[in-house]
């Protein structure tokens, strides 16, 4: 409305306002499309597409399209690429599931003091790991086991405050298991908690 009637005449404040309406566009659009892929997974249209490859496109991809939502939330993102070799993987399914994970600890951890966001990656035996941490405020120990859950929320003040639709973690279950593997969750020694994928190799 500001940007309908001239007010942001600064032509800095004019660019941040765009900034913003294209990151909050972008944000429903995959609000959007949570919704429609968890339709399609339950009526079993998704079907993986894996190709091997080192997953170096899908961090880049990954990277590009949460940039300017990890600026205006003051988030730092740090990757750790260990992996030693190429595994099979789909690559539309692994960005949406870490763009999920790093939405949902943007969103959950917007009053933290310290925020900061890291993707690890590793070779674990025959498997791939891959760690999304976060420094939010964790889980309760009691939901731990649950949040994965279709529309699962937590039930405290941090996530009365965060909302949400509870799609994102369960849509990351079903994506995760749908190539194969398997994801978990642990509070960290420290501030936050740690996703853990687990992938064939």
């Amino acid at each position: 409305e500001m940007l309908e009637q001239g007010m942001a005449r600064d032509p800095e404040r004019e660019q941040s306002y765009f900034r913003i309406v294209q990151s909050e566009g972008a944000r429903l659009s995959r609000l959007i499309t949570n919704v429609l892929e968890l339709s399609r997974l339950e009526k079993r249209h998704r079907r993986p597409e894996l190709q091997a490859g080192s997953f170096a496109e899908v961090l880049q991809e990954v990277g590009e399209l949460m940039a300017e939502p990890l600026r205006q939330a003051g988030f730092a993102l740090n990757v750790e690429n260990r992996l030693t070799r190429p595994f099979r993987y789909d690559r539309e399914i692994m960005v949406q599931v870490l763009i999920n994970l790093i939405e949902n600890s943007i969103k959950f951890g917007a009053a933290s003091t310290e925020k900061a966001i890291a993707i690890r990656l590793r070779d674990a035996g025959e498997q791939v790991l891959i760690e999304v941490a976060d420094t939010g405020p964790g889980i309760p120990g009691r939901d731990l086991n649950k949040i994965f859950n279709d529309f699962y929320r937590a039930e405290n003040a941090v996530t009365a405050a965060a909302g949400g639709t509870g799609i994102g973690l369960s849509l990351v279950r079903r994506f995760v298991g749908l190539v194969g593997g398997r994801v978990s969750a642990a509070n960290n020694p420290g501030p936050g908690c740690t996703i853990t994928i687990e992938l064939p190799g």
